[in-house]
């Protein structure tokens, strides 16, 4: 029997990854509209009626637009509870829709199947491959070992890739917005947006990132791959982890150092268990 249509939006800001979160609500809603600054992330979900790009600023009017729904929510994730609890950021977002809580968060992101077969000539080219990504929002930054930088130094990532690349002989795609800052990639001539990451990395052999969008992908609940995320602190690490992958927080407080070679192993770990699991 078909849903009937919701007349209710839920209004979302933030960065990618907070939007990856709210689709963890979803599967409770039926048929709602969405306004995101990352509209793409809610394609072919069949509990989103529509979703509209984030454009609210206070020289606007919105009221006409607005007053066209039953009711409209804007849902901000880091409210009261998020700061006096301690609670995953996925989990409160279902604390905030009266939601049951998950013992082991998950997202939800949808591929069609049109988009399974764009994917192909890709994979084809990727062959035995990895994602990883080690900088996030500070990508434009020269630097990017400082006092809480989520960022690993540069020079440290680029080692990890060659060992990866080089030692255990397997093509590294790197996750960026701007520019690959990296070498030792893939390059399959063509760009590549966020969905596209999201959906590789469901057929990875495994990833290595950071506190960012990747490590949120890897939660959704189509995608199997384990990989390893490396924070800088322990309560971040608890907010925004998934126990699915192996969780490694620095070993100097709020500063990103690792030892690359614990990094590889725990790596080498999930590989095998990645394999494991599509056997």
């Amino acid at each position: 029997m078909q849903k009937s249509l919701s007349n209710e939006l839920y209004v979302l800001n933030g960065g990618i990854g907070k939007n990856i979160c709210f689709t963890s609500c979803l599967a409770n809603l039926n048929s709602v509209n969405i306004m995101s600054s990352w509209p793409k992330i809610f394609l072919h979900h069949p509990n989103v009626n529509f979703c509209y790009n984030f454009n609210l600023t206070p020289l606007i009017d919105t009221r006409d637009f607005f007053n066209k729904f039953s009711k409209v929510l804007f849902i901000e994730a880091y409210d009261e509870n998020f700061f006096t609890t301690k609670i995953h950021i996925v989990n409160n977002y279902r604390h905030l829709l009266k939601q049951t809580n998950l013992e082991h968060p998950y997202n939800e992101i949808y591929f069609s199947q049109d988009e399974e077969n764009t994917l192909k000539p890709i994979l084809s080219k990727l062959e035995n491959y990895i994602l990883v990504q080690f900088v996030g929002s500070d990508e434009h930054e020269l630097d990017t070992d400082f006092e809480g930088s989520r960022s690993i130094r540069k020079d440290h990532a680029q080692s990890i890739i060659d060992i990866i690349n080089f030692d255990l002989k397997i093509n590294v795609l790197n996750v960026f917005s701007k520019r690959n800052l990296f070498k030792n990639t893939c390059d399959i001539d063509q760009d590549l947006t966020y969905r596209n990451y999201a959906h590789l990395l469901k057929y990875a052999k495994g990833f290595v990132a950071i506190d960012s969008c990747l490590n949120h992908m890897s939660a959704n609940r189509f995608c199997n791959t384990k990989g390893v995320v490396l924070w800088n602190d322990h309560h971040a690490n608890y907010r925004f982890n998934y126990s699915k992958n192996i969780n490694m927080t620095t070993e100097t407080p709020n500063v990103m150092r690792f030892d690359k070679n614990q990094v590889i192993d725990n790596f080498t770990k999930t590989l095998r268990e990645n394999v494991d699991v599509r056997s």
